[in-house]
This record gives structure tokens, C-alpha cells and sequence, in this order.
């Protein structure tokens, strides 16, 4: 009975024992926070996303004059490039010129045709710079000088039209008795002059929700048409150096009075001989 009786007390404290730390660990241990239904989580989501304001438009005005400061950066910017372009290579600039006044139309076909084949002429040239190792190395600078020739070519096409209606312009108010000076950079600043009032009109109007588009539209189209025009004249006249199409090519058969008599030859006329008189007899 002795015995019995410290095993039973030794139990009895085992579990007490152990009661204890469970109540202990259960006490510590945070109470898990209640988890939200489906009604206050959606509430609380609808909470946190709120709609931003939307920005207040421009007003008219701001508009017009940040549009026209950009004109009239352009138009700066084009305008001390023409007067570079004039003053280093004033040559090349008039035969350009003279190419899109003789030969527009052909001008506007063969610069259709090179945006046409411009990216694939690129392609094959990197194509076959890719066919070799050295060529492989070589793609990068092959593709930037082609995006250079490009953006040179079209740019001062551009100002070759430019000039050619300057010219055009000039030439016409002198015919009636107006006092000008002939030069190339009165040229230049008269034909950019009026390519920069095809944009006036969007700059002026281009908040209107209709007209606006269709003025812009216009004006892209004519800017588009200017650069076509210099890109063909460019790539006629080889950059200002050949002068096959600039009509300054004069017949041989023109060099001498003979043309008058001759057969039609060089795109030259023929005339009819005077009738011959007889003689007077005394």
C-alpha cells in the first residue's frame, strides 16, 4: 500500500505537469484574427482602388502656343541648316533644285519608288554582309550610314524644294516690277516660309474635334508629298552632282545656228527654210 500510493502521487503530478505547459503554449500562442467575409473584403478591396481624376485638358490657347512654339523650332532648325547647306554647298543645293523645277513629276515617281525599296535594299545589304565574318562585324555601320544617307538625303531634298519654290516665288514677283534680290538664301527663306503656312492652319485650328484632323491630315500629306519630291530629285541628280536632269544639258546640234536648218535632232526643233526670192533684174 506504501508503494502504491508515491507511484499514484508521482502520476498524478506527471499530468499535472503536463496540463500545465498545454495551457501555458495555448496562452502564448496569438489568437488567429477573424477572416472576413466575402462582404467586407469586397468593401474593403472597392475602398482601396479609388479612381484616379482624371487630368484637366489643356485650355485653347495653351494649346495654339505650344504647337506654334514648335513651328517655329522647326522652321529654325531648318532654316539654319538650309543657310549651312548654302553656304558649304551652294552647288549641289542648285542643281537639286533645279532637278525638282525641270523634272517633278519624275522627281515624285523615283521617290516613291526609293521609299519602295529602301528597307529591302537594306535588307539584302545586311544579308550579305552576314554571309561572312567580316561582314558581321561591319552591320552595325552598314545600317547606321544607310539610316544616314537616308535622313541626308530626304532633308536636303527638302530644302531643295524649298529653294525651288523660293526661286519660283521670287522670280515671278520681280516679272512684275517688284524689287528683289536674287539670291539663294532669300530663296530658301521664302520656300520654307511657305511650307511652315501649310502648318498654321493645324496650329490655328487643330483643337477643333473634325477640322482639326482633316487640316493635320492635309498638312502631313503635303509635307510627305515635299520630301518625296526631294528624295527622287536627290537620287537623280546623285546628291547634287549630275546634271542630267536638271536641264542644264545643251544639244550639240544647238552650239551653231545649224539647228535652224537641220532635221529635229536632240529634242531641238526643226525650221522651215526662208523661200528663196528670185533675183531683181534691172
Amino acid at each position: 500500500m506504501r508503494t502504491g500510493k508515491p507511484a499514484a502521487f508521482g502520476l498524478t503530478l506527471l499530468v499535472a505537469v503536463l496540463l500545465g505547459q498545454s495551457s501555458a503554449s495555448h496562452a502564448q500562442t496569438p489568437a488567429a484574427p477573424p477572416q472576413p467575409t466575402t462582404s467586407q473584403a469586397t468593401g474593403a478591396v472597392q475602398a482601396v482602388a479609388i479612381t484616379p481624376a482624371a487630368a484637366p485638358a489643356a485650355s485653347v490657347p495653351a494649346t495654339i502656343i505650344g504647337r506654334a512654339a514648335g513651328l517655329v523650332g522647326v522652321f529654325a532648325t531648318l532654316l539654319i541648316l538650309g543657310f549651312g547647306v548654302v553656304t558649304f554647298g551652294r552647288p549641289n543645293l542648285e542643281i537639286v533644285s533645279d532637278t525638282v523645277t525641270v523634272s517633278f513629276g519624275r522627281s515624285f515617281l523615283v521617290g516613291m519608288l526609293g521609299q519602295i525599296l529602301l528597307l529591302p535594299t537594306v535588307g539584302l545589304l545586311t544579308v550579305g554582309l552576314v554571309l561572312t565574318i567580316a561582314g558581321t562585324l561591319l552591320v552595325p555601320f552598314a545600317l547606321m550610314v544607310c539610316a544616314l544617307l537616308a535622313v541626308i538625303a530626304v532633308l536636303g531634298g527638302s530644302l531643295a524644294v524649298a529653294h525651288a519654290m523660293g526661286e519660283n516665288i521670287t522670280r515671278r514677283r520681280m516679272a512684275r516690277g517688284l524689287m528683289a534680290s536674287p539670291n539663294s538664301y532669300r530663296y530658301l527663306l521664302t520656300g520654307l516660309l511657305w511650307l511652315a503656312a501649310v502648318w498654321v492652319g493645324w496650329v490655328l485650328f487643330g483643337w477643333v474635334p473634325v477640322a482639326g484632323t482633316l487640316i493635320f491630315g492635309v498638312a502631313a500629306l503635303g509635307t510627305w508629298a515635299v520630301g518625296t519630291v526631294g528624295f527622287g530629285a536627290a537620287l537623280l541628280s546623285r546628291g547634287g552632282v549630275r546634271e542630267n536632269f536638271a536641264g542644264r544639258f545643251l544639244a550639240p546640234a544647238m552650239m551653231t545656228d545649224e539647228y535652224l536648218w537641220a532635221t529635229p535632232q536632240f529634242g531641238v526643233p526643226a525650221v522651215k527654210r526662208p523661200p528663196k526670192t528670185p533675183d531683181a533684174t534691172p
